[in-house]
């Protein structure tokens, strides 16, 4: 955990003396990452899909909160709903942090059942503008009761 921590700190260092254009002149963003979920619950690497909406607050809309939802495309059919609250930074990097509710599918016993849970996602990614669209690379980190998920993809994002 130290290790991300202190990955995230040097990237958006050396990140900051890169010259970067970046404004948020726009008030809504609709964004989705795409990615790899190595290893989740056991299981081989899977995909997982994370969808937003952000309302941009303040003068620059560095602030934004908005409603975000993720799956993982297991067998579990890992799905959360999530309030989230994000920052972008002037150097093109933003992080975010989104509580919300887990859903998963469970098999116990030939039994199926489904299972609410309290989760906790993290997300931190770079944005590369290209007029009202932005991509770059995305790192997610979920916290819950069963554990801890990584996801590793790509940040496609519409500003308006």
């Amino acid at each position: 955990m130290y290790k991300i921590i202190i990955s995230i700190v040097l990237v958006n260092f050396l990140l900051s003396g890169v010259e970067h254009s970046h404004s948020h002149d726009h008030n809504n963003e609709i964004g989705m990452a795409i990615g790899i979920v190595p290893s989740h619950e056991d299981e081989d690497n899977n995909l997982g899909l994370h969808l937003h909406y952000i309302k941009g607050i303040g003068e620059h809309n560095d602030f934004g909160v908005g409603i975000s939802l993720e799956t993982i495309f297991d067998e579990h059919q890992h799905n959360s709903i999530s309030l989230i609250a994000l920052y972008h930074f002037k150097n093109g990097l933003t992080i975010a942090y989104a509580p919300g509710i887990l859903l998963s599918e469970h098999q116990d016993e030939n039994e199926e059942h489904s299972e609410f849970e309290f989760a906790h996602h993290f997300e931190i990614y770079y944005e590369f503008e290209l007029e009202q669209f932005h991509i770059g690379p995305q790192f997610d980190i979920g916290f819950e009761d069963g554990g801890v998920h990584y996801m590793l993809g790509l940040h496609l994002g519409i500003d308006f």
